[in-house]
């Protein structure tokens, strides 16, 4: 599988937490860790 861009990524992870996903269940689903997803969720 091709490596997503940070940006669609970071997208990703946002869509997905409003979604309703926790926190650990974005960190299994994207393959990142706590750091990555504080990030994504942090940034506008």
């Amino acid at each position: 599988m091709p490596q997503m861009s940070k940006v669609k990524l970071y997208a990703a992870i946002r869509r997905d937490h409003r979604g309703g996903m926790s926190m650990r269940e974005l960190e299994r689903k994207h393959g990142v860790t706590c750091r990555t997803v504080r990030k994504a969720l942090d940034s506008s």
